[in-house]
C-alpha cells in the first residue's frame, strides 16, 4: 500500500492560504460583475476563515483528527465521533465528502 504522508501544520496552513486567497479572489470577481462592494458579499464555504482545520476531502489532505469527544445528537438516536482539534462531527463530514 502506498500511502502520502500527513502534511505538516505549514503545510497545511499555506493551503488555507491559497484557499482563502482563491475564494476571495472569486468573490471579488463576484462583486465587480454585480456592481457591489466584496465587503457586501456574504460568501458560505465550509471550512473558509475557521483558520483551525483544513480538509479538502475526499481526494486531498484533510487535517481533521478523529479522536475528540463521542457526539450524540439531541434525540439519542445518532452517535459519531469529532474532531479534537476543531469539533467537526465525523458524521457529517462523511455526509458531505460522500461520493
Amino acid at each position: 500500500m502506498n500511502t502520502k504522508p500527513r502534511p505538516t501544520e505549514a503545510d497545511f496552513d499555506e493551503l488555507k492560504r491559497k484557499r482563502d486567497e482563491s475564494i476571495l479572489a472569486v468573490a471579488a470577481k463576484m462583486a465587480e460583475e454585480l456592481g457591489v462592494a466584496p465587503e457586501d458579499l456574504v460568501i458560505h464555504s465550509h471550512g473558509r476563515g475557521n483558520g483551525i482545520c483544513y480538509c479538502a476531502c475526499p481526494s486531498g489532505p484533510c487535517q481533521h483528527e478523529w479522536d475528540g469527544p463521542q457526539w450524540v445528537s439531541e434525540d439519542e438516536c445518532s452517535a459519531s465521533v469529532t474532531c479534537s482539534r476543531c469539533g467537526e462531527i465525523a458524521m457529517y463530514h462523511d455526509m458531505r465528502c460522500a461520493p
